[in-house]
């Protein structure tokens, strides 16, 4: 397992730090309409065509950059989620098989893109069910992992985090279907259960380097249960 951690931290870091630099490059690509961060939906970078979609404008022309983001975060997602899966105790099928599941959902939401266009051709429900399957995945395994590895001493710092974002993420999903149509920022309310999954991809990194380099009982091996929950 010591072998085993520091693969799984790097993957941990490398897939977040992918997605966001893919987001600003796109974002930064927006010229008419320009791309607003309080109002533009995350998706709206992926968008393969112009036009207007669900109110907002779009115009994305390195759509490219942001879906193979989205692709290349959820591979290495599912890749980390695996590794970790093999250095705890408790909770490791849950946790695998939950990495594979927002795997999917980040590679659905990359290669099917919400837009007019997709709207139109039938596949956007596609594209909807990949941005379910990602954000309340990860933060269903946040959430989980949180409450399970604040039972021991050893894992209370990183339990606690976990379980802040997990549940910050999935409450700014329901906020954001119910307030919809309501006229607020729906782009920052969406980056609310988003950007809780990258910040717990970081923080799960740093438990695993830690724990490493303490070379005692790994940092985020919640000891005590068994682990074929």
């Amino acid at each position: 397992m010591n072998k085993i951690r520091p693969f799984a931290a790097a993957t941990f870091l490398l897939g977040p730090a992918i997605y966001l630099a893919a987001e600003a490059i796109a974002a930064a690509a927006w010229e008419s309409p320009s791309y607003s961060y309080a109002d533009n939906w995350i998706s709206d970078l992926g968008s393969a065509t112009a036009g207007v979609f669900q109110g907002r404008e779009l115009n994305s022309p390195l759509h490219v950059v942001m879906n193979t983001g989205f692709i290349v975060q959820g591979l290495l997602f599912g890749i980390a989620t695996v590794l970790l899966s093999r250095t705890i105790s408790g909770r490791s099928r849950f946790t695998a098989v939950t990495g594979v599941v927002t795997m999917i959902g980040y590679i659905l939401v990359g290669t099917f893109h919400g837009s007019l266009q997709a709207q139109q051709n039938g596949t956007l429900p596609l594209h909807f069910t990949g941005a379910t399957l990602a954000i309340v995945g990860g933060n269903v395994l946040a959430l989980v992992l949180g409450i399970h590895w604040r039972k021991a001493p050893e894992t209370r710092l990183i339990g606690l985090v976990s379980v802040v974002l997990g549940a910050f993420g999935l409450v700014s999903v329901v906020a954001l279907f119910l307030t919809f149509d309501a006229g607020l920022p729906s782009g920052a309310i969406e980056r609310g259960s988003v950007y809780t999954i990258v910040i717990w991809q970081f923080a799960v990194a740093i438990a695993l380097l830690r724990g490493r380099a303490n070379s005692g009982a790994p940092r985020v091996a919640a000891t005590g249960t068994s682990s074929s929950n």
